[in-house]
């Protein structure tokens, strides 16, 4: 049987496998998902040694941005985002794709969270972060402001944002219709608020991208300040159900 899974580090907890196998299965795909939890120190020799019966996988923290090195091409979205989350194996020829961009705008629509002449505020400026970005700004956001630690680093990757901020000092949110935190703070590993929210709107909404836990401590804060919350759940199946599609191409070649 062909295999496929998810590539990353320290992701014993991800509901991936889970996820697709059981899609697998209701839709009888003839596919086997697993975890490739790999070292940074042998990414590249995961990638050179793929056994033949791997068509592909998806790619998570902290190899989304490291992966296109390895790559022979890189789709759109995934080469203006310069952020790779899918990779289809092409008779050895390895081929990269952002299913985030497509699985995060499925979300928005389907938790009624609207974009348009909005304000929103991005926490983070990683592989994930740069996939929310460019959907943000083709859904027609009013003002996209960014939350990072490393400022320098953000204003050069975000040049057309509005406003770099300093995540560690944010804590009035009221500008905001939306905040999206596509920090890893407030995974299983690490659940902590990305911010300290003290000002707020009522009508704000905070968007997650971590699934588990299903609340975490940024969400919690949310919830107990009366807003609508939103964990990274619908956006991790809708990107799981692009990139099977892409996975389905190759599949029926064979």
């Amino acid at each position: 049987m062909k295999k496929v899974g998810l590539l990353g580090k320290n992701i014993n907890y991800s509901k991936s496998p889970s996820i697709h196998n059981k899609y697998y299965k209701d839709n009888n795909i003839q596919l086997n998902y697993t975890l490739f939890d790999t070292r940074e120190e042998d990414l590249e020799s995961f990638i050179k040694n793929l056994p033949e019966n791997i068509i592909g996988f998806n790619v998570t923290v902290p190899y989304k941005e490291k992966i296109i090195y390895y790559l022979d091409e890189v789709n759109y979205p995934a080469n203006l985002i310069k952020a790779v989350n899918t990779v289809v194996n092409v008779s050895g020829k390895f081929i990269g794709y952002n299913t985030d961009y497509f699985g995060f705008i499925k979300s928005l629509e389907e938790n009624n969270v609207k974009v348009k002449d909005n304000n929103v505020l991005i926490l983070g400026n990683g592989g994930a972060s740069k996939a929310v970005y460019l959907a943000i700004k083709d859904l027609g956001a009013k003002v996209i402001d960014f939350g990072c630690r490393n400022i320098e680093k953000c204003k050069k990757e975000f040049i057309e944002s509005n406003d770099i901020l300093n995540i560690n000092e944010i804590k009035d949110i009221s500008k905001y219709d939306l905040v999206i935190n596509a920090t890893t703070l407030g995974n299983i590993n690490n659940n902590i608020s990305p911010i300290t929210i003290e000002k707020y709107k009522k009508s704000t909404i905070l968007y997650d991208l971590n699934y588990i836990p299903e609340v975490n401590e940024f969400l919690k804060r949310g919830l107990d300040l009366g807003l609508k919350v939103v964990n990274g759940w619908d956006m991790l199946y809708y990107q799981a159900v692009y990139s099977i599609k892409l996975w389905e191409k190759e599949l029926n070649k064979i």
